[in-house]
């Protein structure tokens, strides 16, 4: 019983401090581990233009790859991140047009990159 004693109270202060340590490096890796997510999202037309009507958007969804802590990626909600394209500058016909992400759910995550980064918005005025 005594051998047992000396075993786990021998240098009692470093045992604890070198736990402490392994918990707070444990502690720094985990937090600071990055993940990336892939998805497809649908892109719309933003603000969507009176005087026209848009006829089709090629491709219709575009790949959306985001990066950031593991942890917080897993409480984003993907289906609910929105791509658009800025509908105030359209004009009748074949549009090329850059790809927007809107940030407000993703503000703390890098977007890594939109494949394709432009869609052809064909567009047709009302009369």
């Amino acid at each position: 019983m005594e051998k047992i004693k000396t075993v786990f109270f021998n240098n009692l202060p470093l045992k604890i401090l070198s736990l402490l340590v392994a918990f707070l490096l444990w502690l720094n890796i985990t937090s600071t581990q990055k993940a990336r997510v892939e998805f497809y999202s649908d892109v719309e037309v933003k603000p969507h233009p009176e005087d026209y009507m848009i006829e089709h958007i090629q491709p219709e969804k575009v790949l959306i790859i985001i990066e950031g802590s593991k942890s917080s990626l897993s409480n984003v909600n993907i289906s609910k991140i929105q791509t658009y394209v800025d509908g105030s500058s359209i004009k009748e016909g074949k549009n090329v047009m850059p790809v927007l992400v809107s940030r407000e759910l993703i503000k703390d995550f890098k977007i890594v990159s939109i494949y394709p980064e432009k869609v052809l918005v064909y567009a047709k005025k009302i009369k």
